[in-house]
């Protein structure tokens, strides 16, 4: 089934200027994202003692010596191919951006973190560019601009002049959340596999990826039942783009993706830990405090060691369940979620998220006035799947802070809730773009791409007055 054109006919001769208005504010943006990041890369971050950077660039000798002295190397194809593929974890550092930095691994320790910086830092931008021209394509002109601005500068700039995977972790779970959005909407066998890829790489880049997976499929069942119940009751099914039938079929095909990108990681923490998903960070968020999650590092930092743990003596939910009951267990997730807020971007951008938020209120007013009076309209007013999107940020949002609320006694500043910033507002964004084009062939057309300009200028102009002052004096900015 394929949804009639809600764009009005147009003339694309007439959009070639605002491609190049859009390419030259391109350019600007990238000049001042490698301006700042070039004032942290030089002037902020020139140190890698006494941080997790030493730890990264540990991670890149370690990952570029696995298989060297292994007979196998040169009998076996598969296997010369697996060693392509990243895979070293020490449970704390995952493989994606060490493996990203092997060609370097015959340098010097400052060589390596030096280089990293610049590396980290064109490609986090690069990827922004691309992601904006790819928002651009697909929504509006304002609406991409409005959302690199406030994402890049806001989240990602500062990230990405460090020796670390924060940024392209962020990133890949942005791209992975759009992915996400668009299957709600119309799931196409295909996408399955992208968004398995994506999960894939985030999990690479950062091995926390899991609330995502669980708020996808959560949204599919539920949806899946609410369309059975639908039928039965009424004996026809609410015409949509999104087919239930798909389900069996794209899962499969998800983990298939998945387990292509992953499997070599897996294979290595299996071997090494005992466990094809280790990580120390899911034992030590169970623990209370920074200095108990090092001593049982050290504890049980091989394959050996972590299987003398059981069920009742290894750190995860049943352990604390039994020690403290879920009064305890709740109260600190919610403690601890709290915390999380205040602590992060969540709190330090909130402002722009609430006006994410109350751009897609206006837009969505609009919308809803135009279906109530939609049979005095010629065209249809249709639904967008706003509904499932926002059961899949609610979903996301709440499994995501309450587990990093759980771990906040030893993990303050989590990189879970940070990369929850930027897919808040891009699921507003998006529901709004919905609604704006749904909208173009009916009366309200003119008002609320009106609407829609005008709030996406508004952010724009304050997000670049900002970016300027910060160019003006950039130690402050």
């Amino acid at each position: 089934m394929t949804e009639p054109s809600t764009q009005p006919p147009h003339n694309k001769r007439k959009d070639w200027w605002r491609w190049v208005l859009f390419a030259l504010f391109l350019c600007g943006y990238a000049w001042a994202y490698a301006f700042l990041a070039t004032i942290l890369i030089e002037g902020v971050n020139v140190s890698r003692i006494g941080n997790i950077q030493t730890q990264y660039i540990d991670s890149v000798y370690r990952s570029a010596a696995i298989g060297g002295d292994d007979p196998a190397a040169n009998r076996s194809i598969s296997y010369r191919f697996t060693q392509l593929l990243p895979q070293y974890t020490d449970g704390l550092i995952d493989p994606l951006w060490p493996w990203l930095m092997r060609d370097h691994s015959q340098d010097s320790p400052d060589q390596i973190f030096e280089v990293g910086k610049w590396r980290n830092m064109i490609l986090s931008g690069s990827i922004l560019i691309v992601f904006g021209l790819g928002a651009a394509k697909a929504f509006s002109f304002t609406g991409s601009a409005a959302m690199i601005l406030m994402g890049g500068f806001g989240v990602i700039l500062e990230r990405s002049a460090y020796f670390s995977s924060d940024s392209i972790y962020y990133l890949l779970v942005l791209l992975a959340w759009l992915c996400a959005l668009s299957m709600i909407r119309q799931n196409m066998l295909w996408q399955y596999a992208v968004f398995g890829l994506l999960l894939g790489l985030a999990y690479l880049a950062k091995a926390m990826i899991w609330p995502l997976v669980v708020g996808f499929v959560s949204v599919s069942i539920i949806r899946s039942i609410a369309c059975a119940v639908q039928a039965r009751r009424k004996g026809e099914v609410e015409e949509s783009l999104w087919a239930p039938s798909n389900q069996l079929v794209g899962f499969a095909v998800m983990l298939t993706a998945f387990l292509l990108v992953v499997g070599p990681r897996m294979s290595f923490a299996n071997t090494e830990f005992g466990d094809p998903f280790h990580s120390y960070q899911k034992y030590s968020m169970w623990l209370d405090s920074p200095a108990e999650a090092a001593e049982f590092q050290r504890s049980y930092s091989d394959r050996e060691k972590l299987e003398t743990l059981n069920i009742s003596t290894r750190p995860g939910i049943f352990r604390y369940l039994n020690e403290n009951g879920f009064a305890k267990l709740f109260k600190r997730g919610w403690d601890g979620a709290l915390y999380q807020i205040r602590s992060s971007v969540l709190s330090r951008g909130g402002w722009i998220l609430i006006y994410g938020m109350g751009v897609f209120v206006a837009i969505g007013a609009i919308h809803r006035w135009a279906f109530w009076k939609q049979e005095n309209e010629v065209w249809r007013v249709r639904g967008t799947s706003a509904r499932w999107m926002l059961l899949f940020l609610g979903i996301v949002f709440a499994l995501t802070l309450f587990y990093a609320g759980i771990g906040n006694p030893v993990v303050r500043f989590n990189s879970m809730t940070t990369a929850l910033f930027l897919p808040i507002l891009l699921t507003f964004f998006w529901i709004a773009e919905r609604y704006r084009r749904h909208l173009q062939r009916s009366r309200y057309a003119k008002l609320v791409n009106w609407v829609h300009f005008v709030l996406m200028t508004v952010i724009i102009v304050l997000q670049s007055v900002k970016i300027v002052k910060a160019i003006q004096t950039p130690i402050a900015g």
